[in-house]
């Protein structure tokens, strides 16, 4: 008995750390990036997309949709529960970052996304997705 209770507490120690020790994954497009990937994207979100939207993705004005900034134009969507950057596959997402457009609405009331494609491979713009990915959450 003592045997079997040893091996079944080694067992489940080994599973323990090896759960403890799995780190946690984002997948765009097919490819899988791992936590250091993540955090790559973490930092290339903060230097080319915090700007426009947001430090934690909450977008450029707090009160996204409802109100145009003194020019008449709506700022960057967030990327959480009311903005729609979770509703587009991520292949749409990565051209949409490398190459701009303007507003699929009217592009004379929101302001047109940039292109960064002469700036940012598109390996580096799937790292920026998958990081948004961990900040997307539901509508309140």
């Amino acid at each position: 008995m003592r045997l079997r209770t040893s091996l079944l507490a080694g067992l489940l120690s080994v599973l323990l750390v090896g759960c403890g020790s799995q780190s946690a994954t984002i997948t765009v497009s097919g490819v899988v990036f791992d936590e250091a990937q993540i955090a790559q994207g973490r930092q290339l979100y903060a230097q080319y997309c915090a700007s426009c939207h947001g430090a934690n993705g909450e977008g450029q004005f707090a009160d996204f949709p409802l109100l145009p900034d003194e020019t008449g134009r709506f700022g960057a969507p967030p990327h959480n529960g009311y903005g729609h950057t979770s509703h587009h596959p991520d292949d749409w997402l990565i051209a949409y970052v490398r190459d701009g457009g303007i507003s699929l609405r009217n592009p004379a009331l929101y302001y047109p996304m940039p292109a960064f494609g002469d700036q940012l491979s598109d390996q580096e713009i799937a790292r920026i997705i998958a990081y948004i990915k961990t900040i997307w959450h539901e509508r309140p």
